[in-house]
C-alpha cells in the first residue's frame, strides 16, 4: 500500500513564507504522502496585514490543515519549524495525529522579548527583520523585511497557549534543534523536553545549522529524519 492515506501537514515559520518548508514539503510528497503546506494567515503578504492578523487565526489555519488532510486520509503527521513548530504541537494536542516533527520550535521567546514588543509597540510599529538566521552563504529565506511589534506580541500569546497544552499531547515527537540557534533560547526546546515522556520524545542536535535549517547545511539531515520517523510510526 502506498502512502496516500497517510497526510503530513507542514507548516512555516514567524514572517516567513512555505518557500522555508518547502525542501520537507517536496521531500514528503515524492515519498508519497499527501502534504498539505499552507500560507498561514498574515504571511506573504504584507508585514502591516500581519500586525493585524489575530494570532487565534494562526492557530486556527493549522488545525484546519490537519482537517483538510483528515477528511482525506486515515492518518495525518504534523511538521513544522520555529513558530511552525509550536502549531504542529498545538495541533497534537488537540488531534489524534500519527506523529510530531518540530524543527527548531518556538515554545519560549528570548526573556522579556514578549514583555518589550507590547512596550515598544506603543511608540513604534516595527523592529529589524528576524529572517535568515542561516550559517550557508548565499542562502536568502523568504520573509518580511521587519518584523511587526503587534505580531511579535501576539507570537508570544501562541507560545504560551501552546506550553499550556503540551501536557495533552500523546504522539511521538521527533524534535530536530540546531546547536547554534540566534533567533530562540535554549530553554525553547528545553521547555519541550521537560514536558515529554522521555520515551515519547526523540531528539537529533543539528550541528551545522543555525535556526532556519531546513535551509541549512544540515537540510538533507531533516528531510531523511523526518522521513524515516515518520516511516516508523506508520509502521506501528
Amino acid at each position: 500500500m502506498g502512502k496516500a492515506h497517510v497526510g503530513v501537514a507542514v507548516f512555516h515559520g514567524f514572517t516567513s513564507t512555505t518557500a522555508s518548508m518547502r525542501p520537507v514539503a517536496d521531500a514528503l510528497t515524492e515519498a508519497g504522502y499527501r502534504v498539505d503546506l499552507p500560507l498561514l494567515p498574515g504571511h506573504g503578504t504584507s508585514w502591516e496585514e500581519l500586525a493585524q492578523t489575530p494570532h487565534q487565526d494562526i492557530m486556527r489555519a493549522a488545525l484546519a490543515s490537519f482537517d483538510r488532510l483528515a477528511a482525506r486520509c486515515s492518518q495525518v503527521a504534523v511538521v513544522g519549524l520555529s513558530m511552525g513548530g509550536a502549531l504542529a504541537l498545538h495541533v497534537a494536542a488537540r488531534r489524534r495525529v500519527l506523529g510530531a516533527v518540530t524543527i527548531n520550535p518556538g515554545l519560549r521567546l528570548k526573556p522579556l522579548t514578549g514583555l518589550g514588543a507590547a512596550v515598544l509597540g506603543r511608540v513604534r510599529r516595527s523592529v529589524p527583520s528576524i529572517a535568515g538566521d542561516i550559517a550557508r552563504p548565499g542562502v536568502v529565506e523568504e520573509a518580511y523585511p521587519v518584523t511587526p511589534l503587534r505580531a511579535v506580541v501576539g507570537l508570544d500569546r501562541i507560545f504560551r497557549e501552546v506550553r499550556g497544552e503540551l501536557d495533552r499531547v500523546r504522539a511521538p515527537v521527533l524534535l530536530l534543534r540546531s546547536a547554534r540557534d540566534n533567533i530562540l533560547p535554549p530553554s525553547s526546546a528545553a521547555t519541550l523536553e521537560k514536558s515529554l515522556r522521555p520515551c515519547q520524545l526523540r531528539t537529533v542536535l543539528l550541528h551545522h545549522s543555525l535556526h532556519v535549517a531546513t535551509l541549512d547545511y544540515d537540510a538533507d539531515i531533516i528531510t531523511r529524519t523526518t522521513l524515516e520517523f515518520l516511516d516508523e510510526q506508520e509502521a506501528r
